[in-house]
């Protein structure tokens, strides 16, 4: 274990992450949903409506994208904070028994090995860990390839978007057998234009999963 590590450990030791909100930093206590305070709760844009068809898959939401959501994410994507991803996952998990889904295994959407080698972590794989022992499926968190690093998608245009990510993703070939005839659930933080939902439907539909649905903790 390395010194990060062990600091880190320290740091939730004499700090525990469950006494704080995960969006504002409130003190708060065990009891409360999603690790998050009243304020947050209820500020939060909660997302409960129907699964929608988008590109050949069932897509859901969470919650609809603001400065709470983003917060949320920013916090453990920039800042570190990895608990952040159990919290995500909880939600993520109540959101798919509200739909009464069952899925046979989860999928990040994947970074480039550089840019998670800068990162430290991927965080949809870390919401997928969480997730997949949450509702009994396993996370194959190397599924999907991402072949470029692309740039960040912040500030781009919908045009630029869609080729910035254009035939960046394939499927990993070690995991097809255990892709092929399943439901997968293909995860991710955001859902702005679709354009990565859709790249990585097309890299795993090669797989020849049974079907393929889509969520995102934040839709714009």
């Amino acid at each position: 274990m390395n010194l990060k590590k062990l600091t880190d450990r320290g740091l939730d030791l004499l700090y525990p992450p469950s006494l704080y909100c995960s969006c504002c930093g409130n003190l708060i206590d065990e009891s409360r949903t999603y690790n998050l305070c009243d304020h947050c709760m209820s500020h939060i844009r909660w997302e409960g409506g129907e699964p929608e068809e988008r590109d050949g898959m069932k897509a859901i939401f969470c919650t609809r994208y603001g400065i709470y959501e983003r917060s949320l994410i920013f916090a453990l994507k920039y800042n570190g904070k990895k608990y952040i991803a159990r919290d995500i996952a909880e939600i993520m998990s109540d959101r798919l028994s509200l739909e009464n889904a069952v899925i046979d295994a989860v999928v990040p959407v994947p970074l480039h090995p550089e840019k998670e080698k800068r990162r430290g972590f991927n965080h949809a794989a870390l919401i997928g860990r969480h997730l997949g022992r949450k509702v009994g499926a396993p996370c194959i968190e190397h599924g999907l390839l991402r072949t470029e690093d692309t740039m960040p998608m912040r500030g781009l245009s919908p045009v630029e978007r869609e080729l910035n990510v254009k035939g960046k993703f394939i499927v990993n070939e070690k995991w097809t057998e255990q892709m092929k005839e399943k439901k997968i659930l293909l995860i991710d933080d955001f859902y702005t234009t679709g354009s990565t939902a859709r790249e990585c439907f097309r890299a795993i539909e090669a797989a020849r999963p049974k079907e393929v649905w889509f969520m995102a903790f934040a839709v714009r």
